[in-house]
Order: C-alpha cells, then structure tokens, then sequence
C-alpha cells in the first residue's frame, strides 16, 4: 500500500518522496497541490475519502493509516 501511496505522490509532486514525506517537509506539496495528491491516492487505491478528513491528510504516514482504516472498515 505504501508504494502505491509514494508513486501516486511522486507523480503529483514531481520528486522523490520516502514514508517520511509531509506537507511540512516538502516545498512542493502546497495547498493546491494537496487536493491533487488526494484525487491521485483515490484513483490509485480505489478508497474514497470525506472532506473532513482531507486537512488530516498530510503526510504519507497518515494517508496510509486512513487507507488501512478505510480497507478494516
């Protein structure tokens, strides 16, 4: 799940990203840039999620424990 987390990322932000990767180590990953990550980790994990979890969503650790939630659930 991590890699597909990370190749979604990579793609939206255009650089190398690792597990550690956040929004607040990563210039790239602005505002704008967010919702793009978000739209690129639903189409690539087949998990949708709310709007009120999108501001909580910023970092590769997060994402993948809302994933892993999602797929518990």
């Amino acid at each position: 799940m991590i890699e597909t987390v990370l190749d979604a990322l990579r793609v939206v932000l255009k650089t190398e990203v690792n597990a550690d990767t956040s929004v607040h180590n990563t210039p790239q990953w602005d505002s704008l840039r967010h919702i793009e990550v978000i739209f690129a980790v639903e189409d690539a994990t087949g998990v949708q999620f709310d709007e009120a979890e999108l501001g909580e969503l910023d970092s590769v650790a997060r994402i993948v424990a809302a994933i892993q939630a999602k797929h518990a659930a």
